[in-house]
Formats: structure tokens, C-alpha cells, sequence
């Protein structure tokens, strides 16, 4: 597979159901082996255009390149889907009476008996459910079961995977869990992937491309370092993490509050205020202060000052950014 080659393609896509438009001239590549994440908000078209990528449903307008070839309408198709696409839903679409090792090699039924074989095995050791292959899926936790989902549809070897929210509803233990899985399927199965998601955090760390979608139009695509630190409007950036504004009028600045740092010389301070309140995020604290006119927050490894007490913060004005 050739590197930055264009896998996926839509072209100027639109899609609307009744007066409600849903996508709106909508252009998005995916390279070869490429992970890349579609973050928006509730409603923001994400999963109307992941569905039109899978050609479970026609755009209204725009077409769907497919390694150089325009994909026909899903109207004229007795099965919707693509052979070498795959979609998974939200909802897995597994077989509940069925174990997940019956799960995963029921997509290869087709196939040589030893190939399904030494293709379940390998790919319950990439997903890292060798401990519950002869577990049914319905007894399965959601993370098991996302899981089982992604190596279902890997079994074929697809070239391109779409996910669905792959991190929904799942808690902190079983996301890392996913994660780590999902590290190890790129790294190991070289599949292209396009998720989508409303969590930045995922999107940041699971992605190498990211396209934030807002009302049915793509505002921004980039690295996950150009969206985070370059930011496209003031959307992008409050969407993607912590976010300080400073200035008023034309000229306003934002920075992330990792980037502000506390001094104890009001001489070298280039703002100052009292803590408003102290929250603890487990691995940091987030120490929010005011000066009656803006307020600030920023990160400590350890609490050092007390809600009232007055702080002097300063920056680096290379960490400014404007929009």
C-alpha cells in the first residue's frame, strides 16, 4: 500500500433529511493506513457522513471515491455496504448465543479451515480476548464487545474500517483497554480508519489526522498538534481542551492553561488575580483565579496557594495564539 495514498475520498458531499440540512458540501480524504478521527459535537452530521462512507446511504449530492473509483448509488445495490469497507455501529451487531470466537470466525465460514483457524487466533491476541474467546457476547462487557466488533470486521482484512463512537459508554478502565487494542490493530493489521467521535481526548490521542465537523461543514483538518495548538476559530479551540482568553476587542488571545506558569515576583508576573477555586483531576490540579475583569485557569502537579490568595502568572508570548 502506498504511503499517502488516497484510500477514501468524498468529493463535495451534501446530505439533508426534510428541511434539516445534515452535511453541507462536505471534501474529506483518507490516506492509506491512516487513522483519522471526525470529532463534532451531538448532531453535527458525524455519523450520517460515516454512513455514507460505508454506503449504507446515498449523499444528495457529491460522490464517494473508492481508490480512484466513484462508488455507486447505495438505490442500485441489492445489500448495502462495501466488501472491502467496514462499519461498525454502536450497537456491534454481534451474535448473543454465539461465543466470541464463533463471532469472529463466522465472517470467515467461507475460508480454509486452517487459514480461519490461525486468523481467529491472531486476531483474539491483537484484540486481547484470548481470556474470554469461549464467552458469549451477550455476557460481555461493552469494552469486550467493541472488541470483538473491531476483529470481526478486521477478519476479512478490509481495507478500510469505520468506527462508530468506538469510545462510547465505556469507563476509564475499559477505554485504556480499547486503546490500547486499537494501538496494537494499527500497528499489526495496517487497516486505513476513519472514527468518529465527540470526545477530544480520543480524537487528540487515537487519530494522525483530525476533521472537526460543525452543523454538517468540516471547519478544520490537521495533525492533532496543528488543531490543538493552531486552532482554526475559537470553536476548535474551547472544543479540543482547557482554553484562556485574554484581551478584549479585536485583539484577543487565547492560551492553554498548561502553558501559564506561577511566579512568586510580581515584577516578572504579566497577570495576576485571586484563586477562585481549586479542582482536582487526578493527575493535576486545575487552579482557577479572577481578577474581576477575566478569569484564568491553570495546571499544578501539586496546590501550593489557597482559594482567595493572590497569584502572579506569566506566559511565553510564543504560546499566545490569536484568532
Amino acid at each position: 500500500m502506498t504511503k499517502n495514498k488516497t484510500v477514501l475520498r468524498a468529493d463535495q458531499v451534501s446530505k439533508q433529511f426534510g428541511n434539516q440540512v445534515v452535511l453541507s458540501d462536505v471534501s474529506l480524504e483518507l490516506r492509506a493506513g491512516e487513522w483519522l478521527a471526525i470529532l463534532g459535537e451531538s448532531g453535527s452530521g458525524k455519523s450520517t457522513l460515516l454512513r455514507i462512507f460505508g454506503r449504507f446511504l446515498d449523499s444528495d449530492q457529491g460522490k464517494v471515491i473508492f481508490n480512484g473509483e466513484e462508488l455507486k448509488s447505495v438505490r442500485g445495490e441489492l445489500i448495502p455496504g462495501h466488501e472491502s469497507i467496514r462499519l461498525i455501529h454502536q450497537e456491534f451487531e454481534l451474535f448473543p448465543n454465539q461465543t466470541v470466537e464463533e463471532n469472529i470466525s463466522y465472517s470467515l465460514r467461507f475460508y480454509d479451515p486452517a487459514y480461519r483457524t490461525e486468523r481467529v487466533r491472531e486476531l483474539l491476541e491483537v484484540a486481547g480476548l484470548e481470556y474470554v474467546k469461549s464467552q458469549k457476547a451477550k455476557l460481555l462487557s461493552g469494552g469486550e464487545k467493541q472488541r470483538t466488533a473491531i476483529a470481526k470486521a478486521l477478519a476479512e482484512q478490509p481495507e478500510v474500517l469505520l468506527l462508530d463512537e468506538p469510545f462510547a459508554h465505556l469507563d476509564n478502565h475499559n477505554r485504556r483497554v480499547l486503546g490500547n487494542a486499537i494501538e496494537k490493530m494499527r500497528n499489526e493489521q495496517k487497516t486505513s480508519c476513519i472514527f468518529v467521535t465527540h470526545e477530544s481526548s480520543d480524537a487528540l490521542a487515537w487519530s494522525d489526522r483530525i476533521a472537526v465537523l460543525r452543523n454538517g461543514e468540516i471547519i478544520q483538518v490537521g495533525t492533532p498538534e496543528e488543531v490543538y495548538n493552531k486552532p482554526a476559530n475559537s470553536y476548535v479551540a474551547e472544543l479540543t481542551g482547557g482554553i484562556n482568553w485574554l484581551g478584549s476587542g479585536e485583539k484577543r488571545y487565547f492560551i492553554r492553561p498548561e502553558k501559564i506558569k506561577q511566579t512568586r515576583y510580581p515584577e516578572k508576573s504579566k497577570w495576576n488575580g485571586k484563586v477562585e477555586t481549586i479542582r482536582f483531576h487526578g493527575n493535576y490540579w486545575e487552579i482557577r483565579c479572577t481578577n474581576g475583569m477575566e478569569q484564568l485557569s491553570f495546571y499544578r502537579n501539586k496546590v501550593n496557594v489557597a482559594v482567595g490568595e493572590e497569584v502572579f502568572l506569566t506566559y511565553a508570548a510564543k504560546d499566545l495564539g490569536s484568532i
